[in-house]
């Protein structure tokens, strides 16, 4: 397998020096071949290097690890995120199946990461539709604005629905159903605890193992019976 050539992205110079020695020392077949502190210099530094990997810093002063992102107009490397901070952001990472280090991380979980992108990479089709990094992003994009908007990957494409439009989610095994107020449902290919995941911090709850609701669309509460209406 060829080497792989990686960038760390970090405002912290004893992170990159940690990172690079654990790289160096317990993970053969890694070169790093740069190293960037802000946003521009990233920018700038995959540009020029074209790397295989980034292990990207999520929170960084001025500008995040996401807003680097967002400014190519296909991600071709891939990513391993490194964050200390258990939040939203971590949610919808974790949603979209992105590999993730969560600081002090040890080798071992940096091993992990790096074995889980090697085959990533050796699994992924030549045409492989819609990516979940391209899905987090727009995620990311969406829904913290006014018009809170989630992006549902199905097999033709990427469906955008605003969050408020969705009444429950209701889960089938390993796939979700999800129920809006047009009366029309959608089955998405991830399974409800993701959803609860990604949703707990916009008013939703879940009420049932496999059910999660909008608590913006319940209409009522029947006391005794357990049942909660909503308009769907």
């Amino acid at each position: 397998m060829s080497e792989i050539k990686a960038i760390i992205v970090d405002d912290e110079q004893h992170c990159i020096d940690a990172l690079q020695t654990m790289l160096q020392k317990k993970c053969p077949g890694v070169q790093v071949i740069g190293w960037a502190k802000s946003v521009r210099e990233a920018k700038e530094m995959i540009d020029e290097l074209q790397p295989d990997l980034v292990f990207l810093d999520v929170e960084m002063p001025y500008q995040n690890g996401f807003e680097l992102l967002k400014l190519f107009e296909k991600v071709y490397f891939d990513v391993i995120f490194t964050t200390a901070y258990e939040q939203y952001a971590l949610k919808a990472i974790k949603f979209n199946a992105l590999d993730y280090l969560l600081k002090p991380f040890s080798v071992k979980e940096l091993q992990d990461a790096l074995e889980k992108c090697r085959e990533k990479k050796l699994n992924r089709p030549k045409d492989q539709g819609i990516s979940p990094m391209e899905v987090f992003l727009q995620n990311m994009k969406t829904i913290q604005q006014t018009h809170k908007k989630i992006a549902l990957p199905t097999i033709n494409g990427l469906v955008f629905m605003p969050v408020q439009n969705i009444v429950r989610c209701e889960s089938t095994g390993n796939y979700t159903r999800i129920f809006f107020t047009d009366k029309k449902n959608l089955m998405v290919s991830r399974p409800l605890k993701e959803f609860e995941e990604l949703l707990s911090d916009v008013d939703f709850f879940r009420v049932h193992n496999s059910h999660l609701i909008n608590m913006q669309q319940m209409q009522s509460y029947i006391q005794g019976r357990r049942r909660l209406c909503t308009d769907e």
